[in-house]
């Protein structure tokens, strides 16, 4: 649920009238009809300035659903050009605030560092914010934030940094750069990386990203992922994504539980691209096309989609489970969809829509001030809804403004008055506010998924091994929901504290959700990601055979039964068998079933490639470890390997000090693998039979614990 105005094939922009002469507009270029933007259609439908309404006056302007109502929490000049906002664990706001974004028509000083987090204190307990205090104010268009221990991670144009606030003021007192991100804004702001949202699965994703992020023990951790959406990200109680793009609503998946919904395809998408506007929509960058705009004066499908927020164990009640409320600027609307059936009986949603005196149907949210944006909204601590607005006339970039777009926006003043945002909250008429957790381990308990995803994060990252007795007996505590026994199971996988008794119970639960993660985290109980191990086969099997249960359960039962987890690989490395690999029948036999056992039980983390990843693996690639002794090789696979290692002569930093045992593998499935990898890559070495797995068990059956470099 983090943005920035999104924007896209929308919105506004401006040129000083006929006087002047029109600059040349990026946004032209696709248009081959030149003619068309000269287009003054507009005129039919909202030939006015646009007025400037004050906080109290576009809130009267909105309409919502009925069984809610609007509050306004926040405004300029306490905050200003808000594009996302999340909450620390005291219950203050953090908003970030793009400064520089399209300060006039030509999108002048861009790259300024003007940009800012700020921290809002509601003082008085009365839900509005009484006190601002500027975090940073000097970022390169602040993109989203992210709280990590005792810092928080921040990411603007270029990159994400760690930034502390040492003397506890809740200002900035240290930054560190991490890593470069979101390298591509400089010069597309709409299209680069964007987004730090904490999952289930105890990862952090990004719109508009090929990767994930993950806090642990102080070292910032990336893996590939999926790319999805271009603004803003969610997840629900079942850890689906979701995300969106300008032309679609939302769209979701559950590859956090290896794509076992949708039944067909990988998928969700919105049912429609309808909107329903409570106004003319003409501020819109391609309506001079005819067809565009209705007779009404409004647009029929939404070009504008920003952030989203899901509503999922939140306040807004059960009838309101799984609803997405998605944002649409271009329209100053926000679109409501709810599941036809409860999740994961149905992958249809139903497009809420209200009656409407003037215009007949609305959206679930609409005003009639143009300059309400929703650009974002997220779901806070209380359960509610938070809407982000940007508040402005302007909010297509230069990037992609038409001279029709500005013309329209110049006349209409719609690039006047910037510097403006609020913070708006939905309510449920009959809410009634929910208490927080006393400490973290209740936390996982508590009825708003906010909080429990908030727990878990910071027990994960904050590596509270202490804390991992009372959760493993959440796992199996009959007075706590299935959901709690859920976020337990994969807390104290992110611990590494999972056992095999904890999945084992988990598999055999009456609850399906819970008895599908246990199967989902079976390999995690051994120490590994994506292998499935032989010995909790039969209960899957069982549960496989189990009747009046979710198909996406035993389908996932059958599956891992037959052939284990399906493939979780997000790109696609295409691996060149050597000359001496094909030439020996013996070795590229083990080859080839290596490179397939490879790939789901330690591609993970050492990578397709065999190059590892920063702060989690180190190379296979060119490695003596992989190469030389035979023996130690086997032995790290067997048993495992802890303490402080050096590849090649050179130490390694920043790596776990564990490599997880192996020796619940069979002695064919590890003999393949080792030759796999001692072949693979531009290694070269002699292959390693399954009499020799079989050996080294034998000569050292009583050992348990892993071995260190010292021993070899």
């Amino acid at each position: 649920m983090i943005f920035v105005p999104r924007l896209c094939s929308v919105f506004f922009f401006f040129l000083l009238a006929s006087k002047f002469v029109v600059l040349g507009q990026q946004g032209d270029e696709k248009e081959k009809q030149k003619d068309l933007l000269s287009s003054l259609n507009w005129k039919k439908w909202s030939p006015e300035v646009v007025p400037l309404y004050t906080p109290e006056e576009s809130l009267a302007q909105i309409q919502v659903a009925p069984g809610f109502r609007v509050e306004l929490v926040a405004h300029e000049p306490m905050v200003k050009d808000p594009v996302f906002v999340d909450w620390d664990d005291e219950g203050r706001m953090w908003v970030g605030e793009l400064r520089t974004y399209m300060m006039d028509l030509d999108g002048s000083g861009e790259g300024k560092r003007l940009s800012r987090v700020m921290v809002l204190e509601d003082l008085d307990g009365d839900g509005v914010m009484d006190k601002a205090t500027p975090f940073v104010e000097d970022m390169d268009n602040v993109r989203s934030l992210a709280f990590v221990d005792d810092a928080v991670l921040i990411v603007e144009t270029g990159g994400l940094w760690l930034c502390r606030d040492k003397d506890g003021d809740l200002r900035c007192d240290e930054r560190t750069k991490l890593l470069d991100f979101a390298t591509t804004a400089s010069d597309n702001i709409e299209h680069a990386e964007n987004g730090l949202h904490f999952a289930l699965d105890n990862w952090m994703y990004n719109s508009k990203s090929p990767r994930k992020l993950a806090w642990r023990k102080g070292k910032l951790i990336e893996m590939p992922a999926k790319a999805r959406g271009q603004w803003g990200m969610g997840s629900d109680a079942y850890g689906r994504l979701f995300y969106n793009h300008n032309g679609q609503w939302f769209e979701t998946d559950w590859a956090t539980y290896d794509r076992q919904w949708p039944a067909k395809g990988d998928s969700v998408e919105a049912p429609t691209n309808r909107v329903f506007a409570i106004r003319p929509n003409t501020a819109l960058n391609r309506n001079y096309r005819p067809g565009r705009i209705l007779e009404d004066g409004r647009v029929a499908s939404v070009t504008s989609i920003s952030g989203l927020a899901v509503h999922s164990h939140g306040a807004f009640g059960s009838e309101w489970e799984g609803a997405i409320f998605s944002m649409s600027p271009g329209t100053n609307t926000v679109g409501a969809f709810l599941p036809k059936n409860p999740f994961p009986h149905s992958d249809q949603y139903i497009h809420k829509l209200y009656p409407d005196a003037v215009w007949k149907e609305r959206e679930f949210l609409a005003s009639t001030d143009e300059r309400f944006r929703p650009v974002n909204a997220s779901i806070g601590p209380d359960g509610c809804l938070y809407l982000v607005d940007f508040h402005r006339g302007v909010i297509q970039h230069k990037r992609f403004l038409t001279t029709y777009l500005r013309h329209q926006s110049a006349e209409r003043q719609l690039d006047k008055h910037v510097g403006l945002g609020r913070i708006f909250r939905v309510v449920p008429e009959n809410h009634k506010p929910s208490a927080p957790p006393e400490n973290l381990v209740d936390g996982l308990s508590h009825p708003y998924l906010w909080w429990r995803l908030r727990s878990q994060k910071r027990i994960v990252e904050g590596d509270r091994q202490d804390l991992a007795e009372e959760i493993a007996n959440l796992t199996v505590a009959a007075e706590v929901s299935s959901h709690t026994r859920v976020h337990a199971l994969w807390t104290l996988a992110g611990l590494g504290k999972l056992k095999e008794n904890h999945v084992k119970r988990a598999i055999r639960d009456d609850n399906w959700f819970v008895s599908m993660t246990g199967l989902r985290l079976a390999g995690e109980s051994k120490g590994v990601t994506d292998f499935f191990p032989d010995e909790f086969r039969p209960l899957a099997e069982k549960v496989s055979e189990r009747k009046k249960l979710p198909p996406a359960l035993t389908s996932y039962a059958s599956s891992v039964v037959k052939s284990g987890y399906p493939s979780r690989a997000v790109y696609t490395f295409k691996d060149k068998e050597a000359d001496w690999v094909r030439q020996d029948k013996t070795i590229l036999s083990l080859y080839r079933e290596g490179r397939d056992q490879y790939s789901v039980s330690c591609g993970a983390c050492h990578q397709a490639d065999g190059k590892g990843l920063p702060h989690m693996a180190p190379t296979l690639a060119a490695s003596d470890w992989v190469t030389e002794n035979a023996s130690r090789l086997i032995g790290v696979a067997v048993h495992g390997l802890m303490g402080p290692i050096k590849v090649n002569g050179k130490s390694v930093e920043g790596i776990p000090p564990v490599m997880p045992p192996h020796g619940f593998m069979n002695d064919d499935q590890l003999a393949s693998i080792l030759t796999y990898v001692r072949n693979a890559w531009g290694n070269r070495a002699d292959p390693i039979f399954a009499e020799d797995i079989a050996n080294y068990r034998k000569e050292n059956s009583a050992r348990i614990a892993p071995w260190t470099e010292s021993e070899f």
